[in-house]
C-alpha cells in the first residue's frame, strides 16, 4: 500500500462541530436502510472527506456517535460519476469487461483509487452496491488496510445519493464548491 499522509487532512470527530478550515458541503440520510445514518461531505482544502455517522444507544441509555471517514482529492467527485457510468454500460458499449467487478486502479490527483461492485453492500435488504477504495490512504481504524467507503444501490438510486454526488461534481467542475 502506497500510503499518503497529508497533514492537512483532519480527522473529523463531530460533523456538527467543525474546525474553521473544514467546510460542510452536503449531508444525506439513508432513510431507506438505516434511518439516522448520515453521509456528510466536507471540503478540506483540495480534499473531500466523507463521513458516515450515526448515534447508537448504549446499554446505560447514553448515546454515542459512531463515525468513519473516507478521504480523497476533490477530483474524486467527477471521477466517480465517470466511473459509475462506466459500470452501467455493457462491455460492447465500452463498459467494464465481463467477469470484472472492479475498475483498474487510477491516479486521481495524487492518489490511487478504484471502484468495486458489491454483491451485498451490508444493508438489511442485501442490496448490491459500490465501494470506492483509496489505496493511498491507510484506514484510521484498521491499520495496515486502505480506506474505503461503500454505498448501497438503494441509497444511490432511490435515496438520492447519486443525484447529490452529481450535483457536487458539477459544482466542482464549475469551481463553485
Amino acid at each position: 500500500m502506497n500510503k499518503v499522509f497529508q497533514p492537512n487532512i483532519t480527522t473529523i470527530q463531530d460533523p456538527t462541530s467543525l474546525p474553521s478550515d473544514i467546510r460542510a458541503l452536503a449531508t444525506i440520510e439513508d432513510t431507506l436502510n438505516y434511518p439516522g445514518r448520515y453521509y456528510s461531505f466536507f471540503m478540506q482544502g483540495a480534499y473531500l472527506s466523507i463521513c458516515r455517522h450515526r448515534f447508537v444507544e448504549l446499554e446505560d441509555g447514553t448515546k454515542k456517535l459512531i463515525i468513519s471517514q473516507f478521504d480523497a482529492p476533490l477530483a474524486v467527485l467527477p471521477w466517480f460519476v465517470d466511473k459509475f457510468d462506466f459500470f452501467l454500460k455493457m462491455p460492447h458499449e465500452g463498459g467494464l469487461p465481463h467477469g470484472k467487478i472492479m475498475t483498474d486502479k487510477e491516479q486521481v490527483a495524487t492518489e490511487s483509487l478504484a471502484i468495486c461492485r458489491l454483491m451485498n453492500a451490508g444493508n438489511r435488504r442485501g442490496d448490491g452496491g459500490y465501494q470506492i477504495n483509496n489505496f493511498s490512504r491507510e484506514d484510521r481504524k484498521v491499520p495496515g488496510t486502505f480506506q474505503q467507503i461503500s454505498f448501497s444501490d438503494s441509497l444511490l438510486f432511490e435515496g438520492g445519493l447519486l443525484a447529490l454526488w452529481k450535483s457536487l461534481s458539477d459544482k466542482y467542475l464549475q469551481n463553485a464548491l
